[in-house]
C-alpha cells in the first residue's frame, strides 16, 4: 500500500539528512596496494542484507545465515556514523587479531555534503574524514586526523542537534547527544525490538551514554526528536521537572526528619544509661528503667540523673578543697622561698663592700710600689735642686728609708688584710651555700605541690566536664522525646510537610496545564497516528487491525489494536518495527521533525516475527520507495538485515545490496571466520603475496 498517496502525505524533503552510500571495509590500506574485503554499494530507499539460509535441515544449513556477518556489518555502520565501538569487546578483538591493519571506510551524506571517512578496527588509532571526495581519495589523507571525540562534530552530525526544540532530557537535566540520535536509528539486534525505548543491550558493549531513568530518558528523546512538544509544553516540563526534584528532595527530607527524631531519642538514651552505668555503679537495673516516670520507686532515669549530677558536684567540692589547701602551702613555700633568696642577695652584698676595701688597699700599696721604681729609675740622674746626684740626694735617701719601711709595713698589712678577706669569703659561702641547699629542698617540694595542683584541677575540670555532659545528655532526650511525642514539637518536619503539600499542588496544576497542552497536538500527533495506522493496515491485512499513537501520561506510546486490544511477543515487535518506520515517514513530510532520516534493523525476524507478516512488512516498506520511483529520489534510507529470504520480488540487486552465506568463506562479509584466527596464529590473510 503507497501510504504517501493513501494518506495524502506531501513530503517535505528531498532526501535523508544523513545516509550512507558505499562502505569499504579494508584487510590494509597500504597505498600502493589497499586490500578490499568488501565493498558495499548503498542506496536511499529499502536497502536489504540477505544472509540465506539452506531450506534443508542439515546440520550446517543450521548456522549459515546467523554466523555471516549481519550484525558486524550494522556495528561497522554504526562505527562510520560516530559510535565508539564496532562490536562487542570480544568481536572486537577477535576482528583485530584477525585484520591487524584492517580498516572500515565509508561514503557519508550530510545534509548534502559527502564526506569519505575511514576509522581503524585494526591496531590503528586515528580517524580521517575529507569533503567532496571518495573512499579511495581519503585513503591518501596522511594530515587531519580525527580523535573520537572530534569525529561527529567534524561530519556535522553533531550540528543536527542544534534544531531540537530542547538540548536536555529536562526531568534529569541530561544532555541529549548524537549517541542517542543513532541508538534509535540503529537499535541493538541484542535488545530484540521489546519495546520502542529499548535502544541498546548490555551485550553489545557499545558504548552508547546510559539514561539516568531508562524509559522516561528515551521516550523524552523520541518525543523531541518528532517535533511533539509545543514550545509552552517543554517550559511546563521544565518546570514540573524542577518541582518533582523538590518533590523528592523534600520527601527525603522528610523522612530523614521523620527517622531524626526517634534517631536522636535512641542515642541520647543509649548514652545518657551509659553515663549513669559509670555514675551509680550500685544501680543494676538502669537498663530497664524509663527516663520519666510517675513512679519514686525504682527511680527513673531523670531522677537517677539529678542524683548522679549532685554526687559530681560533691566530688567538685571535695576536689576543689584539695586544691585551696594545695594552693596555700604552694604560697607558703613561694613566700619563704623568697626570705631565704634575700638573705643570700644580702650575703653577696657584704661580700661585695669587704672586696671593695681590699681594693683601696691595694691601690695605696701599688702607688708607694711606683715610687721606689722611679728612684730606682732616677738614681744615676743629677738632682735638678741639689746639683748632686739623686741617689746621693739627702731628700732622695730620706724618702727611700721612708718607703722601705712603709714596704715592711705594707707587707705586714697586706697579709693581715688577705687573712682577714678569706676568712669572710669563708664565712659567707658557706652560709650561702647552706641558703641554697634549703632553698632548693624548698623549689622542690613546692614543684611537688604544684604537679599534684595542676592534676587536681584537671580532676576538677573533667568533673566539670562530666557534670555538663549529663546534664547535656538528659536536656537533649527530653527535648527529641518532646519532639517525637508532642503534635507539631519539631518545627522544621512541620515546616517541610507543608512545603511538600505546596510543591504537590504545583505538580498536580502543572500536569493539568501540561495535559491541556496535549490536546493541542491534534494536527502533528494525528498525522504521526494516520501514518503508523496506515502501516499498520498495510501490513496485517485482516479487518479489525489498527495501530494507535498515544501521549497519555505524556509518554509517546505505539500500540497494535485488534478490537479492544491486542498483545504477544510478536505483535510487540512488529509495533516497534512499524513506529520506527511511521517516524521516519513522518520526518519527511514533517518541518518539525528533526530524525536524521535513515533507519537500521538488524535481524528482526529473530524477535519472534512470523514468516507471513515478516514479509508483508518488508512489501510494506518498499512500497514506500516505489512512491518515489527511482531510489535516489527516495527522502530516507532504511537498510534490513535478514536470515529469512525477502519476498521475491524484492529478491534482486534493487534491493538486496550485500548477500552473505556463512557456508564458505567467501560468503562471510569477512571473507573468513575470524574466531578460527587463534588457530593460524594470526598469520592467516585474505590475499596472498602478490595478488
Amino acid at each position: 500500500m503507497d501510504l504517501y498517496k493513501k494518506l495524502k502525505l506531501k513530503p517535505v524533503r528531498s532526501e535523508p539528512d544523513v545516509w550512507v552510500s558505499r562502505l569499504v571495509i579494508y584487510e590494509d590500506i597500504t597505498p600502493k596496494d589497499p586490500k578490499v574485503v568488501r565493498d558495499i554499494r548503498l542506496t536511499r530507499g529499502l536497502n536489504i542484507v540477505w544472509a540465506e539460509e539452506p531450506e534443508d535441515d542439515s546440520a550446517t544449513a543450521e548456522i549459515t545465515g546467523h554466523s555471516a556477518g549481519k550484525t558486524t556489518f550494522c556495528r561497522f555502520l554504526r562505527y562510520v556514523l560516530g559510535e565508539t565501538t564496532f562490536g562487542s569487546k570480544a568481536a572486537m578483538e577477535l576482528i583485530r587479531k584477525a585484520f591487524p591493519n584492517g580498516y572500515v571506510a565509508a561514503e557519508i551524506h550530510v545534509r548534502g555534503t559527502k564526506w569519505a571517512v575511514r576509522r581503524p578496527f585494526g591496531s590503528g588509532r586515528m580517524s580521517y574524514a575529507k569533503q567532496d571526495a571518495t573512499v579511495e581519495e581519503v585513503l591518501q589523507e596522511r594530515t587531519g586526523a580525527i580523535s573520537q571525540e572530534e569525529y561527529p562534530k567534524k561530519l556535522g552530525l553533531e550540528a543536527l542537534l542544534d534544531e531540537l526544540p530542547t538540548g536536555q532530557v529536562v526531568q534529569t537535566a541530561e544532555d541529549i547527544q548524537w549517541a542517542h540520535i543513532l541508538a534509535w536509528c540503529a537499535r541493538d539486534q541484542e535488545a530484540r525490538f521489546q519495546n520502542i525505548y529499548d535502544w541498546r543491550s548490555p551485550r553489545s558493549e557499545s558504548g552508547t551514554p546510559e539514561f539516568r531513568f531508562p524509559k522516561v530518558g528515551p521516550l523524552f528523546v523520541m518525543r523531541t526528536v518528532l517535533g511533539l512538544f509545543l514550545p509552552d509544553e517543554l517550559k511546563g516540563e521544565e518546570r514540573l521537572a524542577g518541582l518533582l526534584r523538590d518533590k523528592d528532595r523534600l520527601e527525603k527530607e522528610i523522612e530523614e526528619k521523620r527517622r531524626e527524631p526517634q534517631w536522636r531519642v535512641n542515642l541520647y538514651d543509649q548514652q545518657l544509661r551509659g553515663r549513669l552505668k559509670a555514675l551509680l555503679p550500685s544501680e543494676t537495673d538502669i537498663e530497664g528503667r524509663p527516663f520519666r516516670s510517675g513512679d519514686l520507686v525504682p527511680e527513673d532515669l531523670e531522677r537517677l540523673t539529678n542524683r548522679a549530677a549532685k554526687q559530681i558536684e560533691a566530688t567538685i567540692g571535695k576536689l576543689e578543697g584539695q586544691y585551696s589547701e594545695l594552693q596555700a602551702q604552694v604560697d607558703g613555700l613561694g613566700a619563704e622561698i623568697g626570705r631565704h633568696e634575700e638573705e643570700l642577695a644580702e650575703l653577696d652584698a657584704l661580700f661585695n663592700l669587704d672586696a671593695a676595701a681590699g681594693v683601696e688597699l691595694d691601690q695605696g700599696l701599688a702607688q708607694r710600689q711606683e715610687q721606689r721604681k722611679r728612684i730606682e729609675e732616677f738614681k744615676d740622674k743629677a738632682c735638678t735642686i741639689g746639683g748632686v746626684l739623686i741617689r746621693e740626694c739627702t731628700h732622695v735617701q730620706e724618702r727611700q728609708r721612708a718607703l722601705q719601711v712603709a714596704q715592711l709595713q705594707d707587707a705586714h698589712a697586706m697579709e693581715q688584710a688577705e687573712a682577714r678577706r678569706e676568712e669572710e669569703r669563708r664565712r659567707i659561702d658557706e652560709q650561702k651555700s647552706q641558703l641554697r641547699t634549703v632553698i632548693d629542698k624548698l623549689k622542690g617540694e613546692r614543684q611537688s605541690l604544684l604537679t599534684r595542683r595542676t592534676a587536681l584541677l584537671a580532676d576538677i575540670r573533667a568533673k566539670h566536664d562530666e557534670l555538663r555532659e549529663l546534664g547535656r545528655t538528659r536536656d537533649e532526650l527530653d527535648a527529641w522525646t518532646n519532639r517525637r511525642d508532642e503534635p507539631g514539637g519539631y518545627e522544621e518536619l512541620h515546616r517541610l510537610r507543608q512545603e511538600l503539600d505546596t510543591a504537590q499542588a504545583e505538580i498536580a496544576k502543572t500536569e493539568k496545564e501540561l495535559a491541556e497542552l496535549l490536546r493541542q497536538h491534534d494536527e502533528n500527533r494525528e498525522r504521526l497516528a494516520a501514518i503508523f495506522s496506515g502501516a499498520v493496515r498495510s501490513v496485517l491485512s485482516s479487518d479489525g487491525y489498527d495501530g494507535v499513537v498515544s501521549l497519555d501520561n505524556r509518554e509517546l506510546t505505539f500500540r497494535i489494536t485488534h478490537g479492544p486490544a491486542m498483545s504477544g511477543e510478536a505483535v510487540e515487535t512488529l509495533a516497534v518495527l512499524l513506529a520506527d518506520v511511521a517516524s521516519l515517514v513522518y520526518h519527511t513530510v514533517s518541518d518539525k521533525a528533526h530524525l536524521p532520516g535513515f533507519l537500521i534493523h538488524d535481524s528482526p525476524r529473530e524477535a519472534d516475527l512470523g514468516i507471513r507478516i515478516y514479509r508483508s512488512f518488508i512489501r510494506s516498506v518498499a512500497s514506500l520507495q516505489t512512491h518515489f520511483g527511482r531510489p535516489e529520489k527516495c527522502p530516507f534510507q532504511y537498510i534490513l538485515t535478514t536470515t529469512t529470504a525477502p519476498p521475491d520480488e524484492l529478491r534482486g540487486d534493487e534491493y538486496v545490496k550485500l548477500p552473505l552465506n556463512a557456508s564458505t568463506p567467501s560468503g562471510l562479509l569477512l571473507g573468513r571466520n575470524v574466531a578460527n584466527t587463534a588457530d593460524t596464529g594470526g598469520t592467516g590473510r585474505l590475499f596472498g603475496e602478490g595478488e
